[in-house]
């Protein structure tokens, strides 16, 4: 397996496990810069984005980007970005300055909704809009003196959790894994459903070599 070995090795990525390996690498990076106290600190630099709701509205620009011409996102053909191209548009994603829409916010559009570009826009608007909802009601529930640290609809509050489900869900080998490939637009809004649930799977990151 060809395991990329930097935070900026979006063009190593050639297969669904180096996907994963590059995910995991993502998610020790922004954890870095999340506890990190300096925001001139490289880490920092490199996530502007800090928070899922505004990596997913950085992603919604880039996505806009993409639905209008100005930047084809490196898709390996057109409707399919590939292992490398969904790296680089995450690589992009951290800095890209969000994008928020209150048309796109009221999507409400579903994984098993997306076929295109365009749908994996508002599908990726429609998560930030959820999560951004799922964070107030905690805090609601926290205010009234409730546990609010399991379940729900999402099953990790912060952006480097959440990656490493992602990576811990991309890398095991279910049969549902079969509808992974080729990487379309499908593929992708399945891969982010999947590691929003509370059931996503959650392992440890394996060493970097950095």
């Amino acid at each position: 397996m060809s395991v990329p070995r930097n935070t900026g090795s979006w063009q190593q990525v050639n297969s669904r496990q180096d996907f994963a390996a590059y995910l995991h690498l993502l998610a020790a990076d922004c954890e870095h810069a999340c506890i990190g106290q300096d925001i001139n600190e490289p880490a920092a630099q490199r996530w502007t984005n800090q928070t899922i709701s505004d990596f997913l509205w950085g992603w919604v620009r880039l996505l806009g980007k993409r639905i209008d011409g100005t930047d084809l996102l490196q898709e390996e053909a057109d409707g399919r970005p590939g292992w490398q191209g969904l790296a680089f548009q995450l690589d992009r994603a951290r800095t890209s300055p969000p994008g928020f829409n209150c048309v796109l916010a009221e999507s409400g559009t579903q994984s098993h909704e997306v076929d295109s570009a365009i749908d994996m826009w508002r599908y990726a608007a429609t998560l930030a809009t959820d999560f951004a909802s799922h964070q107030r009601e905690c805090q609601a529930a926290i205010r009234r003196g409730e546990w609010a640290g399991d379940g729900g609809r999402w099953a990790h509050s912060t952006l480097y959790n959440w990656l490493d489900a992602w990576a811990a869900w991309i890398g095991a080998d279910p049969p549902r894994h079969t509808r992974l490939e080729p990487v379309t637009w499908r593929s992708v809004a399945l891969q982010l459903s999947a590691a929003q649930s509370p059931a996503a799977p959650h392992s440890p990151r394996p060493p970097t070599g950095r």
